[in-house]
């Protein structure tokens, strides 16, 4: 299994894209997208280094970047997230060709989307292939059973299920009931690693995928429109499993520093009184 549970935590920039994602602390793949289908701007004044700027401070083990052009992406935007961070960084657009596959690794993608619902099943298992004999991760969004089942090598793909229908070019309403629905399935598949992406909102839908078994999450509408990432982060933090635990924990070793510091500082006192005092050792004899 190329992305194993049990990997020793390292830095995420020493990492390829599934791996850092399966070792994080935070397994969200946060995301820059220029705007909406329909027009919003969710940028909102923000460079793209800016925001990688501030994903990298909240600790995002992967970056992903929109390039297709519905939602007022480019290829010179790829270029600036890469040259902004050493994170690995997921490629986002209309794959149909090998020849993008090589165009997007020769930019520095680590993984690039294939999106089940518009791929024909051989030419999906094409470009899976192409993708692995470059060196990058296949990210492969699914929406429904019949897809998953048709996939090949999933074992070698992060498998996304996509909460929100590209065929309406995500206009329609969220549906994060697929992703619950089909999490068994992918498990079964023996998929690399287990994502769900697009159409997460809110901290509490985001704990509540991960608590349910997803091994990452792909955030991008949710946390541009936020008015505060790392309030929104915070809560998050505080849904996780263990977080009370690590609270408390905090507490107590606050709590235990002032005590700690005096009883230091009492045996350095000690320590600097016997030095002092007159040796009855060695003179004596």
């Amino acid at each position: 299994m190329p992305f194993p549970a049990d990997i020793t935590p390292v830095n995420a920039t020493d990492l390829r894209f599934g791996d850092a994602l399966a070792v994080a602390e935070l397994p969200v793949i946060m995301e820059i997208k220029q705007s909406r289908a329909g027009g919003e701007d969710l940028m909102q004044g923000r460079t793209a280094g800016d925001l990688v700027r501030h994903y990298e401070e909240l600790g995002a083990p992967a970056v992903s970047v929109v390039t297709g052009s519905w939602f007022g992406g480019t290829a010179r935007l790829l270029d600036e997230v890469v040259e902004a961070t050493s994170l690995p960084v997921l490629v986002k657009d209309f794959f149909t060709k090998e020849k993008q596959i090589t165009q997007a690794a020769e930019a520095g993608a680590a993984a690039v989307l294939l999106t089940a619902t518009i791929l024909p099943h051989r030419l999906m298992a094409v470009l899976i292939d192409a993708c692995l004999a470059r060196g990058v991760t296949p990210f492969v969004e699914i929406t429904s059973g019949a897809e998953l089942s048709a996939l090949t090598r999933p074992e070698a793909c992060v498998v996304a299920v996509n909460n929100t229908d590209i065929r309406t070019r995500e206009s329609d309403e969220p549906d994060l009931g697929r992703s619950h629905d089909l999490l068994p399935r992918v498990r079964a598949a023996s998929a690399g690693l287990a994502v769900s992406a697009s159409g997460i909102a809110t901290p509490e839908e985001a704990a509540g995928l991960l608590a349910a078994g997803f091994r990452g999450l792909l955030i991008g509408t949710g946390l541009l429109r936020a008015e505060d990432l790392d309030a929104w982060f915070g809560d998050l933090r505080a849904l996780l499993p263990g977080a009370e635990q690590a609270a408390a924990d905090g507490q107590r070793r606050h709590a235990a520093e002032p005590s700690a510091r005096t009883a230091a500082a009492a045996r350095t006192g000690r320590a600097a009184a016997a030095g002092s005092a007159p040796s009855t050792g060695a003179a004596a004899a």
